[in-house]
């Protein structure tokens, strides 16, 4: 199982070199996580409901861009639904991975101007929302990146 390394994860996709169990674990993984981060996002609510409503209407609109021009790469293969999904939950996870390493420098960044005062509350709502929004962009640009990589 790859934590890291999704150039390797797609060339044993593209090779069908994961059983069904591997499938299984990434799929583990991937919920494992997503249960983890609704905890942790917990532990700091965010004040400023403006901010949220316009990181949540990008972030929908991402995804529903990101999974269709994804699908239709994986498509274009002729590849089932179905293996979509599984090629999506197995890549996801270490390009999660990667995202979560980038987020904790974006969190520096905010801890250390907090710390020293260069910015006030509101534009720290501001920059999460730059952030989270970039991250879910470059998470479906690199999906879609593998995708690509199987298909040829």
């Amino acid at each position: 199982m790859y934590f890291w390394n999704t150039k390797s994860l797609s060339e044993d996709i593209k090779n069908s070199k994961l059983t069904d169990n591997d499938w299984k674990n990434y799929y583990l993984a991937g919920l494992i996580l997503l249960t983890l981060s609704m905890y942790i996002i917990a532990l700091s609510p965010r004040e400023n409901i403006t901010s949220v409503l316009v990181e949540a209407i990008l972030m929908i609109g991402i995804l529903i861009f990101g999974v269709s021009v994804t699908f239709n790469t994986h498509k274009a293969s002729s590849n089932t639904v179905a293996s979509y999904i599984s090629k999506m939950t197995a890549l996801g996870f270490p390009l999660t991975i990667k995202f979560i390493a980038l987020s904790f420098v974006g969190g520096v960044v905010i801890g250390v101007s907090e710390a020293t005062g260069l910015s006030p509350g509101l534009a720290q709502e501001w920059f999460i929302v730059v952030l989270t929004v970039t991250v879910q962009a470059l998470f479906f640009w690199r999906l879609n990146t593998h995708f690509q990589s199987i298909n040829t």
